[in-house]
């Protein structure tokens, strides 16, 4: 049976997860640089071992509050689709667990007014349900920073 491990990350008391191998680090929280007419879920840039990392508040992006800054709010830096960094700010890091893809159950469909094109999937864990998320589905990295918009904030 072929596994896939996730890191599993907390925002607003539920538990989501993202495929091990698009994660590049996770950091402690640090300040942003803002960009300007950016989304307002995009907090901004920072500058990682010289690479400009655009930075989302997902629980933002989830039409939840802001991410209120903690002891335990980190910055997970991912891979895009393309490989191009992002960082999302979730409440805290979880746990890292291997699914197989039995394990991995569609999404309910709830109603039509409800986007769940970013969920691949919901599996059972041990501490309850964990939603598995696409990140293509909710960010277009190359519109979060956008090649007219950075010649000006660089």
């Amino acid at each position: 049976m072929l596994t896939e491990e996730f890191l599993s990350f907390v925002i607003a008391d539920d538990e989501y997860g993202v495929p091990i191998l698009d994660v590049r680090e996770v950091r402690g929280w640090s300040p942003v640089r803002e960009i300007p007419n950016s989304p307002d879920y995009m907090k901004g840039v920072l500058e990682i071992r010289g690479e400009y990392v655009p930075i989302v508040d997902l629980r933002m992006r989830f039409g939840l509050a802001p991410a209120v800054v903690g002891a335990t709010t980190v910055v997970i830096v991912l891979n895009d689709a393309e490989k191009q960094p992002l960082g999302i700010i979730v409440d805290g890091v979880s746990e890292v667990y291997p699914l197989s893809e039995e394990q991995i159950k569609p999404p309910p469909h709830v109603s039509a007014e409800i986007d769940h094109s970013y969920v691949r999937g919901i599996a059972s864990v041990p501490a309850g349900h964990l939603i598995l998320i696409h990140l293509e589905a909710l960010f277009d990295v190359s519109q979060l920073v956008a090649p007219n918009q950075e010649e000006s904030w660089v």
